[in-house]
């Protein structure tokens, strides 16, 4: 069963594959909040990245999931004409990010909106929710 309760809610942009991640912040306008070249040192010290990659983080804190899902998609619609454009044109992947972290015995209500899935459909963006 769902619960209405207020969870914690984490949303991002997260593109890899092979490109240029200083490219990708021209072309969108939006300083990431990490990127990375393949072969340079991952989180695990001796792990080396097998991809370039650009994150985003759009929206972090407690609320309801597609309320945060929603504020995100907000953010990336103000650069998706040019999102689109990158992710067509190159050789890379795009993922929308949504963890949840829910309390023990807690099923989050997960509800994306019309004008969410009218954004994600045709951006070339798959969609990931973890809940933790």
């Amino acid at each position: 069963m769902t619960d209405e309760k207020l969870v914690e809610v984490a949303v991002s942009l997260r593109l890899t594959g092979v490109f240029d991640p200083d490219e990708v912040t021209a072309a969108l306008g939006l300083t990431p909040s990490d990127q990375w070249r393949s072969g340079q040192q991952g989180p695990a010290p001796k792990l080396r990245r097998s991809s370039d990659g650009w994150v985003l983080r759009l929206a972090t804190g407690v609320g309801q999931v597609g309320e945060q899902v929603d504020r995100a998609v907000g953010q990336l619609a103000q650069v998706n004409g040019h999102l689109r454009h990158i992710l067509l044109g190159q050789g890379m992947s795009g993922c929308l990010i949504v963890a949840v972290d829910a309390p023990a015995g807690c099923w989050p209500a997960i509800t994306l909106s019309h004008a969410t899935l009218e954004f994600l459909a045709p951006s070339g963006l798959s969609l990931d929710i973890d809940i933790i």
